[in-house]
């Protein structure tokens, strides 16, 4: 019995364990995240791509992956972590939207914003589409 217990103390206490990582990593995300909302350089960024997965058909991760030009270079970033699945609906390929990133780290911390597309560069879907397909 007393072996029993003691399993199912270690059971719960890496439970508690996962949880406050996690709990640690979104915090993290979080803080990174309004510390690019902040202080980031601005910039148009274009939805290149967008993709799902499922992990045993209970937890679903989403992907967007986007570029933007920096000094003349097309930059190439993914979506922040915790991406919802209302952002993923709200991606289009070929849209472009506002993007902000870190110039220390501009892949690591660009963030697309999915709530701000610039609609005056809506008649240019077809045609980045067109871009994307012969650049990637």
């Amino acid at each position: 019995m007393k072996n029993k217990n003691k399993k199912i103390i270690l059971c719960i206490l890496g439970g508690l364990l996962c949880l406050m990582a996690g709990l640690w990593y979104i915090a993290k995300q979080q803080e990174k995240k309004a510390f690019v909302d902040e202080t980031g350089i601005e910039t148009i960024g274009t939805v290149i791509r967008k993709s799902y997965s499922r992990e045993h058909r209970r937890v679903t991760s989403y992907t967007i992956a986007f570029d933007f030009i920096l000094d003349g270079n097309i930059i190439q970033a993914q979506n922040p972590p915790l991406m919802t699945e209302e952002d993923y609906h709200k991606a289009i390929v070929g849209r472009k939207y506002k993007v902000k990133y870190l110039p220390e780290a501009p892949v690591k911390t660009a963030q697309i914003y999915l709530d701000e597309p610039i609609c005056s560069e809506n008649v240019n879907i077809e045609q980045e589409r067109e871009r994307i397909l012969q650049t990637y």
